[in-house]
């Protein structure tokens, strides 16, 4: 007989979209229940980069834990991004840091950045922690949620769920299907190479726009100890288009371009590769209901454009905590209530996805990429304003707008 915990509030699944729940919720006193059906650490298929939007949303929880992040040894401080077009012209931009303390990127393996959090989150003692907990049903109790295992026993009952489950949500769906979205899904595949040439000493970030991935993108991101993370990702419905499986297609792609064949000359894989779903932004849809949110991966964050999920999942996990706060406070879990939730992340959000789901039909488009990177690699003028949209959202809403391309096409910009 397992033990069963009652909770006002319970979240499902420690990445980092249920960790940062856990860790606000923690620091502001108030107990929560953390339950995941793996131990920490554990591995996930990630780019595993860290934009300033993650190190935003850690300083607004606790500035000494950005510093703290910063000297870990499994951080590589990443100071700018190359851009490669699909005729191979490269950009490299640098990225912009509000704290001179702090690095303005970090590249670091998922298994020691959710760990890292994770750390942090228990050591609030309001925080319960259930690993290696998995379960297969969610069922309404009255005012309450029950949290079942696979052999049916109840494992936990709540006032307030908190579904965080990323990409798999299968114990979710009985009871959720009118509001969990429908995910227009994409597909990566990510190796570790040792050895890898071609880094310097700022640690760039690489996305390579080759003709065979767009709308998406085949990428690159360095350790400081030579190694890489090195994927690419498709919409789901090219990736099943495609004669060629992902895995055959990443080694392909390595082959077949020079610039890359060279890089990779002596360089080997430390482990397998690995294939993940990403669940990208379609649209705003109901993430939130009677006593439950969806957060993060669960509610389909993923820019479509970026394929940046990491900090969008944060921004909701500490949004979340927020309005389940507020929950307890006037202990009103309704639908109405919950849907301040909601609210808040597309606020927060929902303007950023919308325009990357309008720059993924540009990016579908190679002239338009050949153009603004080809610029950009030979005009500073063209270099300072990718480097302004990088950080500003209304900047980068010039991508979407064809006056752009025809000024660029012109040499007006």
């Amino acid at each position: 007989m397992q033990s069963q915990i009652q909770s006002d509030i319970t979240i499902l699944g420690a990445g980092p979209a249920g960790i940062t729940a856990a860790l606000q919720l923690g620091k502001e006193g108030i107990p929560c229940l953390l339950i995941d059906s793996g131990f920490s650490p554990r591995d996930k298929v990630c780019g595993d980069g860290l934009s300033g939007k993650v190190l935003n949303l850690l300083s607004k929880i606790d500035p000494e834990f950005c510093v703290e992040l910063a000297n870990q040894p499994f951080v590589t401080h990443s100071m700018a991004v190359r851009f490669v077009s699909p005729k191979l012209y490269m950009t490299e931009i640098p990225f912009q840091s509000d704290n001179p303390a702090v690095p303005p990127g970090f590249i670091c393996k998922r298994r020691d950045f959710d760990h890292f959090l994770l750390e942090k989150a228990l050591s609030w003692p309001s925080v319960t922690y259930m690993p290696g907990t998995r379960i297969e049903e969610i069922r309404k109790n009255g005012d309450a949620y029950l949290l079942l295992d696979a052999t049916g026993e109840v494992r936990a009952m709540t006032r307030l769920l908190l579904i965080a489950t990323g990409s798999q949500r299968r114990a979710a769906r009985p009871g959720f299907m009118d509001y969990l979205p429908v995910a227009r899904e994409g597909i990566g595949v990510r190796a570790y190479f040792e050895n890898v040439k071609g880094s310097n000493e700022k640690y760039a970030i690489e996305i390579h726009f080759l003709k065979e991935l767009l709308p998406w993108y085949f990428w690159i991101f360095p350790f400081k100890d030579g190694s890489a993370n090195v994927g690419l990702a498709l919409p789901m419905h090219l990736a099943k288009k495609n004669p060629l499986s992902l895995k055959e297609q990443l080694f392909s792609i390595i082959e077949t371009y020079p610039s890359l064949k060279v890089r990779f000359a002596g360089s080997r894989i430390a482990g397998k590769v690995e294939a993940h779903r990403l669940p990208i932004f379609t649209g705003r849809q109901p993430i939130s209901g009677d006593r439950f949110m969806l957060l993060g991966d669960a509610a389909n964050l993923i820019d479509p454009f970026t394929g940046e999920g990491i900090s969008h999942a944060m921004i909701s996990g500490y949004v979340a905590a927020k309005v389940a706060r507020k929950c307890i406070e006037e202990s009103d879990f309704s639908a109405n209530s919950t849907l301040q939730y909601e609210k808040g992340v597309y606020d927060k959000l929902g303007s950023e996805l919308e325009l990357g789901m309008r720059l993924q039909e540009m990016a579908a488009k190679p002239r338009l990429l050949n153009l603004v990177i080809g610029r950009a690699s030979k005009s500073e003028k063209v270099r300072k304003l990718l480097e302004e949209m990088l950080h500003s959202m209304n900047t980068k809403g010039k991508l979407s707008q064809p006056m752009f391309y025809l000024k660029l096409a012109l040499g007006i910009n």
